[in-house]
């Protein structure tokens, strides 16, 4: 499946196309899509084939994942990606270090009940250093432009 980001100051747009060619997207409004990046991150890393984005390939729509009722049915791994999407970001912006990554998803995964992946530093460093390099393509990408990754 392809994950494009368009950027424009106003509207930058999710679209994920899937092999059959079937798309949905959605408007991210004008902000920083660091979110969006950073599922595709630990997605990718960690092989997690239930989150936003593996649900997304199975055939939910951007929509589906977005409605409060059908976020309650998710699975556990759709929670894991959540978690370690929010704790990269967190690294991202300087509120969490390398070194507390762990220990932070591992308090939060039990409190949830979930099991996570096994990590080590080199894991964290290098989803770290993957998602600051999406970050900075974002930043780099003239108005209009996309950054595009398969999943």
């Amino acid at each position: 499946m392809e994950i494009r980001i368009i950027k424009d100051n106003r509207r930058n747009i999710l679209s994920c196309i899937r092999a059959d060619g079937s798309i949905t997207s959605t408007d991210l409004g004008p902000d920083f899509p660091n979110h969006d990046m950073a599922h595709f991150v630990v997605e990718s890393y960690f092989g997690l084939k239930q989150g936003f984005y593996g649900m997304i390939k199975s055939g939910m729509t951007i929509e589906d994942l977005s409605n409060k009722e059908i976020i309650k049915t998710l699975g556990k791994e759709s929670w894991l990606a959540e978690i370690l999407t929010r704790n990269l970001q967190a690294l991202g912006s300087g509120s969490s270090t390398i070194e507390e990554f762990i220990s932070l998803v591992t308090w939060e995964t039990n409190t949830m009940s979930i099991q996570p992946p096994k990590m080590e530093l080199s894991d964290v460093k290098k989803i770290k250093s993957d998602f600051d390099e999406l970050c900075e393509q974002w930043t780099q990408l003239p108005d209009q432009d996309h950054l595009s990754f398969i999943f």
